[in-house]
Order: C-alpha cells, then sequence, then structure tokens
C-alpha cells in the first residue's frame, strides 16, 4: 500500500504501488503514523510540522544457530554492558525445546536498536553478523560452541520513541486524525504507543466492534498505562470499566 486516500475529512481507500485506488467503507491503518500521515493530502501545516518531532527506531535481529543445547537458562537476557552492542538475547530453546525435534544446535536472537542514520543500519549483513558473534564471545554464553549459521532481519519503524515532550506533537496529529472519518489507527506503528501485543490485538478487537457493531471505543485510550489497565477489564464483549 502506497497511502491512505481521503477527500473531504472521508477516508476513499487506499491507493496500492502501482497508482491503483481500491475503495473501502471503512480503512483500519497499523502502518507508522509518521509514513501514514506523511502521504496523505492537503495536511495542515502545523499537523505535518508535529508530525517531524515523532520518530521511531529500528530493529536489526540477528538469528544465530549454535552448536549443541544448554547455552543458559533464561528465555531472555536483557543486556546492559556498555562493552556490549546487543540489547536483548533471545534463547528459543528454552521458550519451547519441541519446535527442534530431534536437531540438538541452539538458536539464538540478537537485537539491535538504531536510526535509519546510524552506521549500524547500513552495514552489510557480514558486518552485523560477525558483531553478533563477537558480543556473544564476549558475553561468554557462546562457551567456546561452534555458529553454524546466521540470519539478519531488518524491523523498520519498530519502536515509537518516547522523547521528552513527544506528547504534544502526537496530540497535535491525534487531533488532526480525529477529524477523518472512516479511519481508524491500531497498534505499537498506528498509534505511536508502547503498545504490548495484547494491548495491539485489543486495539483491532475494538476496531472492528466500532465498525461491525456502531460502538464508540475510543482506540487512542488503549496503552500501556497503569491507570488504563487498572480501571478496565477485557471481557469477550469488550472493554468493560470497573466499579468504583
Amino acid at each position: 500500500m502506497r497511502r491512505v486516500v481521503h477527500a473531504h475529512s472521508q477516508t476513499i481507500g487506499i491507493e496500492l504501488a502501482d497508482g491503483s485506488v481500491k475503495t473501502f467503507d471503512h480503512v483500519i491503518s497499523s502502518m507508522p503514523i509518521t509514513d501514514l500521515v506523511s502521504r496523505m493530502d492537503g495536511v495542515p501545516q502545523t499537523v505535518s510540522q508535529a508530525l517531524g518531532r515523532l520518530r521511531f527506531r529500528n530493529t536489526v535481529i540477528v538469528f544465530l544457530r549454535i552448536q549443541g543445547p544448554d547455552l543458559f537458562k533464561d528465555n531472555w537476557l536483557y543486556v546492559h554492558s556498555a562493552g556490549l552492542a546487543t540489547g536483548r538475547i533471545t534463547n528459543f530453546r528454552n521458550w519451547t525445546p519441541h519446535i527442534y525435534g530431534t536437531q540438538s544446535d541452539t538458536v539464538l536472537a540478537l537485537e539491535y536498536w538504531c536510526y535509519h542514520e546510524d552506521c549500524l543500519w547500513r552495514l552489510h549483513d557480514e558486518d552485523i553478523r560477525a558483531q553478533a558473534v563477537k558480543d556473544l564471545t564476549a558475553s561468554g554464553l557462546l562457551k567456546n560452541r561452534a555458529v553454524l549459521d546466521g540470519h539478519i532481519v531488518r524491523i523498520e519503524n519498530s519502536y515509537p520513541v518516547y522523547a521528552r515532550g513527544y506528547k504534544e506533537p502526537l496530540a497535535v496529529v491525534a487531533d488532526y486524525l480525529k477529524t477523518v472519518r472512516n479511519l481508524s489507527l491500531i497498534g505499537r506503528y498506528g498509534a505511536f504507543k508502547y503498545n504490548n501485543q495484547d494491548h495491539s490485538m485489543l486495539m483491532g478487537l475494538l476496531a472492528a466492534q466500532n465498525i461491525a457493531k456502531g460502538e464508540r471505543h475510543n482506540l487512542w485510550a488503549i496503552n500501556t498505562d497503569y491507570e488504563y489497565q487498572e480501571s478496565s477489564v477485557i471481557t469477550k464483549v469488550g472493554l468493560v470499566e470497573k466499579a468504583r
């Protein structure tokens, strides 16, 4: 998809990469809010300026197949050492060993976070793989095991950046989007919220209820804020406020 098409504050449909337009009664967008709004026609200058103050960070995941099992006991490790570039290491064998079958090796994932302009994002896969092996060796987790294979996955705009003062420009963008009818934004990308997976799934379910049943769930209120979680209960029919 190239962009959402709207006219007179009414969503019409989406424009595909080949330039063709598909019309829809309602569009649910989970694309980065910065991409969504920057590609819309007729966006006020104040909104465009606010949009320029919102940023995402990218993720680079290095999957390494390590010889043998039993590297370490944890499902994942958050890394805070200044001497290591990776920020999180996941051991998939410790999540569920059943996916390995008779295979005795271990697959680890080392995550790296960066902006588009950072050197890491522009490195060749071979260099990123070498960095991951270096980090794993320096951490002591490799234990002289052989690294048998590697695979690199790059994910753009994976984390909204909660820079100081970000709520003000986000409010400007959100207020504008609320004037565009038949358009719902969901997920970590779409709503610029550091959602957990369950929050993002809930946004999708409630957006569907709004469309199919004419309900009026406020999707912008769904996030990881404790007050919101504690004041509501997730049920089969949606979100119900707790009695106070």
